[in-house]
């Protein structure tokens, strides 16, 4: 499976992924109200690709050929370091544009980023040809910029995680934000999050150790307020998960 940074040297995509790819852009925040002209120009030149679990789109250090855009699925990005562990920097799912700031200013990936789901479906639009884009269309600069500034905001909801206090207090919430991005409401008010985070990397998104986060999930498990499965976490009780986050319902309301 190529990279984005390699998809450019395929063959030219057929009339028929020409079309998908179309039809995807247009459904993406970043293209909104862009000329629809626009639109079919980089759908032309897009490509598409499938991942599966596990795999790198891309590496720290290597440098941004192609905007890789998630239409389905999930990625984590990881940064090693210096005492070599790896410190998962944020969780980013569908219509996010992946690591702007490094394809703009033509600067190495700070990061890697690897497949979190079971699989993952991106289109990716070469650099040159995006540029070209921003050139000629103000509303797609303008996009842009508010894709970044959701970036920010998801590094800022990782910066309420490890500030929250105890680790109880972390990862309640980590699990509310994972419900405010990714969650769908059920019936009975549990809330259902397809995110499929094993123990670990559950134990790195809140800087603790493995065996701490098992003993406090064991715990919620325990007293029914999540339950957890490979496809994801069922948050039974969110009002529990609320008081152990330290935060009030007006607080995170706020928030």
């Amino acid at each position: 499976m190529q990279s984005p940074a390699e998809l450019e040297e395929n063959e030219p995509p057929t009339p028929s992924a020409v079309r998908t790819a179309v039809d995807a852009l247009g459904r993406f925040p970043l293209f909104s109200k862009v000329d629809p002209a626009i639109v079919r120009q980089l759908g032309a030149v897009a490509k598409l690709a499938t991942y599966h679990r596990g795999q790198e789109l891309f590496h720290a250090g290597t440098l941004p050929r192609a905007l890789p855009i998630v239409r389905s699925g999930l990625v984590k990005v990881v940064r090693s370091t210096c005492g070599g562990h790896n410190a998962i920097c944020g969780l980013f799912g569908r219509s996010t544009p992946l690591e702007l700031a490094s394809l703009i200013n033509d600067t190495p990936y700070p990061s890697t980023t690897i497949v979190a789901s079971k699989s993952l479906s991106v289109v990716s639009i070469p650099r040159a040809d995006l540029l070209e884009a921003l050139r000629a269309a103000p509303q797609l600069s303008f996009n842009l910029l508010c894709a970044c500034d959701a970036c920010t905001n998801m590094l800022h909801d990782k910066i309420d995680v490890l500030s929250a206090g105890t680790v109880h207090a972390r990862l309640a919430t980590l699990l509310i934000k994972l419900y405010r991005q990714f969650g769908d409401e059920m019936e009975g008010g549990v809330v259902r999050v397809l995110v499929p985070l094993s123990r670990q990397e559950l134990a790195d998104l809140v800087a603790t150790s493995f065996e701490t986060a098992i003993r406090v999930l064991t715990r919620w498990e325990r007293d029914g307020v999540v339950s957890t499965d490979p496809d994801g976490f069922t948050l039974h009780d969110v009002s529990a998960l609320t008081l152990a986050s330290g935060m009030s319902s007006d607080d995170w309301a706020s928030s």
